[in-house]
């Protein structure tokens, strides 16, 4: 994958849809051959974070979710995007707030496998996991580019 791919796709949009959004990321029809050279491994994070390609409207990020990983709960602070699966079977844990600030307990579970998008609302909490034995890729795509986003600490009940 080059950047002029990247440019074509998402140079012209300005305070896109998400719908808009999510055209511009499936038009790339990327598969794993084409991110290959750009994967992140993990540093600080347990997944790999790359930013691919950013205007002053767009951010476009590739992940790298290895085996048995997964992130803290988070959100995207005012940004809202468009995950989606290269290559694996990734979950994508969906949490609301809980009564102590910071805290947030899980809601909701749902599994995105290659070729799947899906979408991240702002101010959504929400964690990515791998219980495979493959690693996860996915090109994610946000709108404005992420600030402000805030980490949370999982709770066992909403009390």
């Amino acid at each position: 994958m080059n950047l002029q791919r990247l440019e074509q796709a998402f140079g012209s949009l300005v305070f896109p849809s998400h719908a808009e959004l999510r055209q511009a990321l499936v038009s790339l029809s990327l598969c794993p051959e084409d991110i290959a050279s750009h994967i992140p491994q993990p540093e600080q994070l347990p997944y790999g974070r790359k930013i691919l390609y950013q205007t002053p409207h767009i951010e476009v990020v590739l992940i790298h979710l290895p085996s048995m990983q997964e992130s803290v709960p988070h959100n995207h602070g005012d940004s809202f995007g468009w995950e989606w699966i290269i290559s694996g079977t990734l979950t994508n844990v969906i949490y609301l707030p809980a009564d102590r600030e910071g805290e947030v307990f899980r809601a909701q579970t749902t599994h995105v496998s290659a070729g799947d998008c899906y979408y991240v609302a702002p101010g959504e909490i929400h964690a990515i996991r791998n219980n495979t034995d493959a690693p996860v890729y996915s090109l994610n795509v946000y709108t404005p580019p992420l600030q402000n986003s805030r980490q949370y600490h999982p709770t066992t009940s909403a009390t």
